[in-house]
């Protein structure tokens, strides 16, 4: 007798639904449940339902409300990054995308944002039902960690680069001090242990970080100011060098979102323009629907705008290939979330010219073709967890400020 084998249904993802709307949590299950590969394991009302069924239930995906009564969902989102940390996409129908309060939600673990109106302007149920099922898609393979629900705005300083020794002398008696501190906290004047007089550093953060000895560029798509408030916050200007980001996002949003980086920032953060000056200790963003190189002029370096119709690649391309033919070894290209297909012909310039390749692993990447593609294209075999990278930038940014070798 013959035993027909039976196939084995791959598993469903599995999700949980938060919001006080009823008819909007059955609207997202209708979506959802009518898909193959998801399974909605559980509904909650407020936050403190969600977090309650989130340790019964074990969700791969969390949809979040962020306006709840009892725990709104921006509170609940902070206590899930710090004891389950969950990918979660947050709604809201008051809150716009490109908001500070939108990027506030990033900044605390949300992988994505979506604004419910988005979702009813749509001329079809197809077309909002596909955007859904794609967003929980990518963020069920990511892989988010937990965090502080704040950033601090003063730099993470953990390295050796970070430490300087100094020798002074008082003027009143001569005695020899020697003086250790941080970079990133610098000392403005220490007391002479001899006679007790105080001893002026003259020291200027200012005149430290205005050199370009290393240039870093930075590229991505969708998911990538999520990785961005992973990065930027974490880095000190007293580092040295300027960091150069490419967003392939809408030109507004990347406007907001550089105002909403700097103000939580240590190292100065401004969108970039045409024939703006490259400084050092000092990271400048621009939007992927800029092409823009960066160009010698008397003793500055420029940001020249470039006609997208005569260039071979995208804005992408074009800022490694510029950065790294300036600058050589001491250049970097990182490249983080995105679904576009940019950077690969700037990347192999990059590394023909000796400058280092960074691809964010694509666990943390919520869009990760941009990272597969040019893993692909360039041979590179290794990729790199967001606290690596923050350690990576500084000592390659530090050891060009000290003159040594970048690499």
């Amino acid at each position: 007798m013959q035993h027909k084998e039976q196939g084995t249904d791959p598993p469903k993802t599995p999700i949980l639904i938060v919001d006080d709307s009823l008819v909007f949590r059955r609207f997202l299950r209708d979506i959802l449940e009518d898909s193959p590969d998801f399974s909605v394991i559980g509904e909650a009302q407020n936050g403190i339902e969600a977090l309650d069924m989130v340790l019964k239930t074990n969700p791969a995906v969390i949809l979040l409300d962020l306006e709840m009564p009892l725990m709104d969902g921006m509170t609940a989102l902070q206590h899930l990054m710090i004891h389950r940390p969950t990918p979660t996409i947050m709604f809201s129908s008051l809150t716009e995308k490109g908001t500070a309060r939108c990027f506030d939600t990033m900044k605390n673990g949300a992988v994505d944002f979506i604004y419910k109106d988005f979702i009813f302007q749509k001329s079809t149920l197809q077309t909002h039902k596909q955007v859904l099922i794609d967003k929980v898609k990518k963020a069920a393979c990511c892989q988010v960690r937990a965090r502080e629900p704040v950033f601090s705005n003063k730099p993470v300083a953990t390295d050796s680069f970070d430490e300087e020794r100094r020798v002074v002398f008082c003027e009143e008696c001569g005695q020899r001090e020697v003086v250790s501190y941080r970079r990133s906290q610098p000392i403005r004047s220490i007391t002479c242990s001899q006679c007790g007089d105080s001893i002026e550093l003259s020291f200027s953060p200012q005149s430290q970080f205005r050199r370009n000895t290393f240039i870093t560029v930075i590229g991505g798509g969708d998911g990538c100011f999520y990785n961005l408030l992973e990065l930027i916050p974490r880095l000190d200007p007293e580092m040295g060098g300027a960091l150069i980001v490419v967003i392939h996002q809408d030109p507004e949003h990347v406007s907001s979102f550089t105002e909403y980086l700097d103000a939580i920032s240590a190292m100065k953060v401004v969108r970039a323009r045409e024939g703006l000056n490259i400084e050092g200790g000092t990271c400048y963003i621009f939007s992927g629907q800029d092409y823009m190189r960066l160009k010698p002029y008397s003793a500055q370096l420029t940001l020249q705008r470039l006609q997208k119709a005569v260039l071979n690649g995208g804005p992408l391309d074009i800022m490694l290939a510029s950065v790294s033919t300036l600058f050589k070894k001491r250049a970097a290209g990182i490249i983080l979330s995105g679904d576009i297909k940019d950077g690969d012909k700037g990347m192999a310039i990059l590394i023909k010219n000796g400058g280092t390749p960074v691809v964010l692993d694509g666990k943390e990447c919520y869009c990760k073709n941009i990272g597969k593609n040019i893993l692909d294209t360039c041979n590179i075999q290794r990729t790199y967890k967001s606290e690596n990278i923050v350690e990576i930038i500084r000592r390659l940014h530090y050891g060009a400020k000290d003159g040594g070798i970048a690499g």
